[in-house]
């Protein structure tokens, strides 16, 4: 039988995939077009859903009538991207299209970058069940969509059940019964118990956040300006944070300076029993290490004094005003996102990314025993911005490593928790200040 993915590779990918986009606009952009379609698609750090992606790019651009000569698409890894399309706003030629996660989307539209799609999200909308309502909150403003939903996905435990399943020891309920096992089961240096990306990258930040939210501690109140991350539960935790690493050593010494790949390379080389990440790294182990892919378990995060919080990111298309032929990047995200092709991408990928349709999870795939506490994480997971909604603000808190480099001042810098969070606090205050000046 058939896989879906080998319905995409069929007859150039084209026969299976679903025509969706305005033809007659975008042939007419096509009639005169003279720049490529560039294209920035951040590497899915699973190599098949690279594949799929490009492919449907190119199976788009074919049904409009677009020469693949007249594509420019790059896949970019994650630390590359960001640098990259800085520098390119500052020089006035960003790419048409990319994807990026939680934020980006309200801090380039409040920078005036950014495109109106709000006809392509009310398109999706319709979609059976819609869209959940966290994937609407990374792109809306003033009832108007500057993003596009692509995806929303916990950050679940990503635990190796072979080594808990031999010593028979329970998945560890509490980030105290976490350490403990990490502490019981390792084997320094060949295996490490706690793969935490400790380096100043968004993994770090969303990662310190959430054990932040455990211990009661919160990046902004509810009225999304007073800034509240100095408080007894945010000092706690990175103290808690800092024991992992420098009193239990339960966390590798070069975890400091990993990027968003470190924790992923480390858990697939079967250095560590334990990290915290989205699925890439189960997707990655479907295609490189089918052994470790039957023995990863997609867990529910820890519980600190203040319960157990999941952590929530989303990733959104954005288009960029520059674009002399807007109607052939709306095409193509909008291909992209037609539930058969998102389908294509999502369950082929094997669950890299969970889907923003609500309807899409009735599907077999995601029935699977190892997705049983999915649908759980998303109705109680949170996003860095907790207790107040993504902004500008919450973006480049994010953008500029805020958290991390809190963390940093303790890790490496050997500061006092208290005073690297009081820093930390000023600088975010300072932050949300300037936008609401600017607001």
């Amino acid at each position: 039988m058939w896989t879906r993915r080998d319905m995409v590779r069929q007859a150039g990918t084209a026969a299976v995939l679903v025509t969706t986009a305005p033809w007659w606009l975008v042939r007419r952009a096509h009639a005169a077009r003279q720049a490529k379609l560039v294209v920035w698609n951040p590497a899915a750090l699973a190599p098949q859903v690279d594949k799929i992606m490009q492919e449907q790019c190119y199976a788009y651009a074919k049904q409009a009538g677009i020469k693949e000569s007249e594509i420019d698409y790059s896949v970019l890894g994650g630390p590359q991207l960001l640098p990259k399309l800085v520098a390119s706003l500052e020089a006035g030629n960003p790419p048409d299209i990319t994807r990026l996660s939680t934020g980006f989307v309200h801090l380039y539209r409040s920078q005036g970058h950014l495109l109106d799609v709000t006809d392509l999200v009310e398109k999706m909308q319709q979609v059976p069940g819609g869209l959940f309502p966290v994937s609407l909150l990374g792109v809306m403003h003033k009832d108007r969509a500057y993003g596009i939903p692509q995806s929303v996905s916990p950050r679940p435990l990503v635990t190796r059940m072979d080594i808990l399943d031999a010593a028979k020891v329970a998945p560890p309920k509490t980030w105290d019964e976490l350490v403990e096992v990490c502490k019981q089961l390792q084997k320094p240096p060949r295996l490490t118990g706690y793969g935490m990306c400790l380096g100043l990258h968004s993994d770090a930040d969303n990662e310190l956040m959430n054990i932040i939210w455990s211990f009661g501690g919160k990046l902004v109140e509810a009225d999304n300006k007073t800034v509240a991350l100095h408080s007894k539960g945010t000092v706690a935790a990175v103290q808690f944070v800092a024991d992992m690493y420098t009193k239990h050593k339960i966390i590798q010494k070069g975890a400091i300076s990993w990027d968003n790949t470190g924790n992923n390379k480390a858990y697939q080389s079967r250095q560590v029993i334990f990290v915290v990440n989205a699925t890439s790294i189960y997707a990655h182990l479907a295609e490189s290490d089918k052994e470790l892919y039957d023995v990863t378990g997609l867990l529910p995060l820890p519980a600190g004094p203040a319960g157990a919080i999941d952590s929530l990111g989303t990733t959104e298309w954005l288009l960029f005003k520059h674009n002399p032929y807007p109607e052939v990047a709306k095409g193509l995200a909008d291909y992209w996102m037609a539930p058969e092709n998102l389908r294509v991408t999502i369950e082929e990928g094997d669950g890299r990314w969970g889907p923003p349709y609500k309807g899409m999870y009735a599907s077999d795939f995601w029935k699977r025993p190892v997705f049983q506490h999915w649908l759980g994480m998303l109705e109680r997971g949170r996003q860095f911005s907790y207790a107040g909604v993504m902004n500008p603000a919450a973006s480049e808190v994010i953008a500029t490593n805020v958290v991390s480099r809190m963390l940093h001042r303790v890790l490496v810098e050997h500061w006092e928790a208290e005073k690297a969070v009081e820093e930390a606090q000023k600088k975010a205050a300072e932050i949300y200040a300037r936008h609401q000046e600017g607001s």
